[in-house]
C-alpha cells in the first residue's frame, strides 16, 4: 500500500481501529466502486451512512461494470499511478487472477486482520469459491441460487425435490419450466454447475469440477470433451427439449409473474427484491433440488495504490459488522459468512417463508466456480441448444 502513512506490517486487529480512525479522519474520503447492481441500496441505505457517521468520512460512489473496471484498475497500476478507487466490490473470485496477476490487490491478508472478520473461518476468507485468494478477497455477500415455482399453481407436496423429478415433472408440463440462459445469467450458470456436479460419476469427476489453475481455453477444452460430463449433457438435452430458455434472471421471473411458467431458476435476493416491489407473485416460494445447487458472492477489496488505506480498511471492516450483515440479510435477502449472523436468527417469519428454508440451505447449498461455469456455458450452446 505505497500511500500508507502507516506501518502495514505492524498493524494487528488489537492495534486496528487506534491506528487508523485517525488517519482516517484525516482523508477525509473514500471511493467506493460497486460492480453488483442489485447492491446499490444495501450500499447507499445500509452501509454508507453508517459509516459516515461513525467515522466522519464521506464516501463517494460509482457503480462500475466489472470488465471495465478490472481494466482501469490494472491500467492505472501498471503506470503506477494513484487507483480511483479506494474499495472495490469486485464480484465473484472469477475476477481474482486478472488483478492478482497484474498487482492490483493490495497484499494484505484481511481475513486475519480485520476486527470484523475474526468470527470467519479461515478457510473461508483464504479461499473464496474454490479461488486461493490468501484473505485478500473477503465475500461480503452470498446469494443463493434455488428452484423457484409458484405455490398458487403447484402445491408444495408436488413440487420437484431432484433432478430427476424436475425433469419427469417439465416432460409433464411442456414449457412450464424455465432455464435462465447460462450465457445471460448466473442462475442459468449456476444450475448448469450444480446439474454437472449432480451427474458427476464420481469424486475424481467432481474435483474437476473445482479446478482452478487451468486456462479458459483448457477449461472450454475439458467441457467439450470429459467424459465425467456425459450424463450431464444427457440430462439436459432432455430437460431443454420440454422447457424454456429465458434471457436473463429477470425474464425468468417475468415468465413466472405472467403466468407463462411455474417453476424456473433463480437467484435468492433477487426473488425477495421482487416481491417486496410486487413484481412477482406473493405466492412465489424457493426449494434446493436434492444433491444441491450453487451459492456465490461478491468480495471487496482494496487496491494497492488506493489513495485513502485507512478509511478503505476501516470501511471493509465495518462491513463485515453483525450489525449490518445482519441488516442486509433482513433487509435484502443478502447472506453472510458470519457464522453469527444466520437467517433463523434474524429473519422474521415473513421474510424467512419467502427465502430457501432453512434446512435446505444448510445440508444443499454448494460453492460455486465460474470458471468452471463459464465453460460448460459454451458447451452447452454446442451439445444442447444446438440439439433442440
Amino acid at each position: 500500500m505505497k500511500n500508507a502513512t502507516f506501518d502495514v506490517r505492524a498493524l494487528t486487529r488489537e492495534n486496528f481501529y487506534a491506528v487508523l480512525e485517525p488517519l482516517a479522519r484525516k482523508e477525509g474520503e473514500l471511493m467506493l466502486y460497486n460492480s453488483a447492481g442489485g447492491f446499490e441500496d444495501i450500499w447507499k441505505n445500509g452501509l454508507i451512512p453508517r459509516f459516515e457517521a461513525r467515522y466522519g468520512v464521506r464516501v463517494r460512489y460509482r457503480n462500475v461494470r466489472n470488465g471495465l473496471a478490472n481494466q482501469q484498475l490494472i491500467a492505472v497500476h501498471k503506470v503506477r499511478q494513484n487507483s480511483p478507487a479506494d474499495v472495490y466490490l469486485a464480484g465473484s473470485s472469477d475476477n481474482f487472477a486478472a488483478l492478482s496477476r497484474n498487482g492490483v490487490i493490495a497484499d494484505l491478508d484481511l481475513g486475519a486482520l480485520l476486527p470484523e472478520l475474526a468470527t470467519v473461518p479461515r478457510a473461508l476468507t483464504e479461499v473464496v469459491f474454490g479461488v486461493r485468494t490468501r484473505g485478500t478477497w473477503p465475500v461480503v455477500h452470498v446469494g443463493q441460487t434455488a428452484i423457484g415455482y409458484d405455490s398458487a399453481v403447484l402445491p408444495a407436496d408436488q413440487v420437484p425435490r431432484s433432478y430427476e423429478e424436475l425433469l419427469r415433472w417439465a416432460q409433464r408440463n411442456p414449457g412450464r419450466f424455465v432455464m435462465t440462459s447460462p450465457a445471460k445469467g448466473g442462475a442459468g450458470g449456476a444450475f448448469l454447475f450444480s446439474a454437472a456436479l449432480h451427474f458427476a460419476p464420481d469424486d475424481a469427476c467432481r474435483t474437476k469440477l473445482y479446478r482452478t489453475q487451468a486456462s479458459p481455453e483448457d477449461a472450454r477444452s475439458w467441457a467439450m470433451s470429459d467424459p465425467c460430463l456425459e450424463a450431464a449433457w444427457i440430462y439436459l438435452r432432455s430437460l431443454m427439449k420440454v422447457s424454456e430458455l429465458a434471457n436473463g434472471n429477470a425474464d425468468t421471473l417475468n415468465l413466472i409473474n405472467n403466468g407463462q411458467a411455474t417453476i424456473g431458476t433463480v437467484w435468492e435476493d433477487q426473488v425477495l427484491r421482487f416481491q417486496r416491489a410486487q413484481l412477482v407473485p406473493p405466492s412465489l416460494r424457493l426449494t434446493l433440488l436434492a444433491s444441491g445447487e450453487a451459492a456465490s458472492g461478491d468480495g471487496l477489496i482494496v487496491p494497492a495504490n488506493t489513495t485513502h488505506p485507512a478509511a478503505a480498511l476501516l470501511f471493509i471492516d465495518m462491513a463485515f459488522g453483525k450489525e449490518f450483515q445482519a441488516w442486509k440479510l433482513a433487509t435484502y435477502g443478502s447472506r453472510s459468512l458470519r457464522p453469527d449472523v444466520r437467517a433463523e436468527q434474524v429473519l422474521s417469519t415473513e421474510t424467512a417463508a419467502l427465502m430457501v428454508p432453512a434446512a435446505q440451505y444448510e445440508k444443499l447449498s454448494v460453492p460455486m466456480n465460474w470458471a468452471a461455469a463459464r465453460a460448460l456455458t459454451t458447451a452447452f450452446e454446442d451439445k444442447v441448444l444446438s440439439q433442440r
